[in-house]
């Protein structure tokens, strides 16, 4: 019978938080090599550019993944789905902000996530280029091995707010992100991934995302709980594998409770 105390019934909480750690070591030599390299650039049906870092990275990513857990569902951004028997779904974005990638900006980051019964349970969030891995198993979030946590801000008027960039929130969501803009401490555009990790860092108190993938969200979800942050999606209904598309993150329950009535203002 699976240990049921356990994140992952195949390893111990340390064994599993171990293996996702391990995991920068399979993808950041990929990317790392063809980061500034000049390599073709593929635009993708959607309008969004792919590379051979992003194929190769997600390859080698689950390889690592099917060596050590075969009987798990593998579901990447890049490449069709591998299926499993055994209840537990990784997900793989091999690099979170191609767009910046392809520019020659070193903000772009890898996402592995654990899923169990719809909902995420684990995750990695690794900045290659800045030598930042954050990774979450149960209730304990680190940065590159470090206990980290989210800050203590609960209201919005003393927080930092973040979203990746405009034109990529549907019209409901950016009127929602200039409301709570008017009333922050101060708001910065940018990141991707980034911005996550640095609200579990305690860097920024407010995220808010839309128009997202599976592979964008379910890395990330369990870093900012596990940090002390609260995450839901924009309407305030908890985040699942089936039904998400969006992120409202923030430091702090009261924090999120703020930003979540502004944002439901509009609807």
């Amino acid at each position: 019978m699976p240990d049921t105390t356990r994140i992952h019934s195949q390893l111990s909480d340390a064994e599993l938080a171990d293996f996702l750690r391990s995991l920068p070591s399979v993808s950041r030599p990929i990317i790392s090599n063809w980061f500034r390299s000049g390599g073709t650039i593929e635009w993708k049906a959607d309008d969004s550019p792919v590379t051979l870092a992003d194929k190769s990275a997600e390859l080698a990513l689950r390889e690592a993944l099917i060596a050590q857990f075969p009987d798990d569902d593998i579901l990447g951004e890049e490449h069709a789905p591998h299926h499993g028997n055994s209840g537990y779904s990784w997900i793989i974005d091999p690099i979170d902000g191609t767009r910046a990638f392809i520019c020659g900006r070193p903000v772009f980051g890898t996402l592995v996530g654990l899923v169990r019964n719809d909902d995420p349970v684990a995750g990695l969030i690794d900045m290659p280029m800045l030598d930042e891995s954050y990774v979450a198993v149960g209730n304990v979030a680190t940065l590159n091995g470090q206990t980290i946590a989210t800050s203590k801000v609960s209201k919005l008027r003393n927080a930092r707010l973040a979203t990746t960039a405009p034109e990529a929130l549907l019209a409901d969501s950016l009127d929602a992100f200039n409301r709570l803009s008017a009333i922050a401490a101060t708001n910065s555009y940018g990141g991707d991934c980034h911005n996550y990790a640095l609200l579990a860092s305690g860097h920024l108190d407010v995220v808010l995302e839309d128009g997202l993938a599976t592979h964008d969200i379910m890395g990330v979800v369990q870093v900012i709980r596990a940090a002390g942050g609260t995450v839901t999606d924009k309407t305030g209904a908890p985040v699942s594998m089936s039904h998400s598309s969006s992120l409202l993150a923030a430091a702090t329950p009261e924090l999120h409770a703020e930003a979540l009535a502004i944002v439901r203002a509009g609807s």
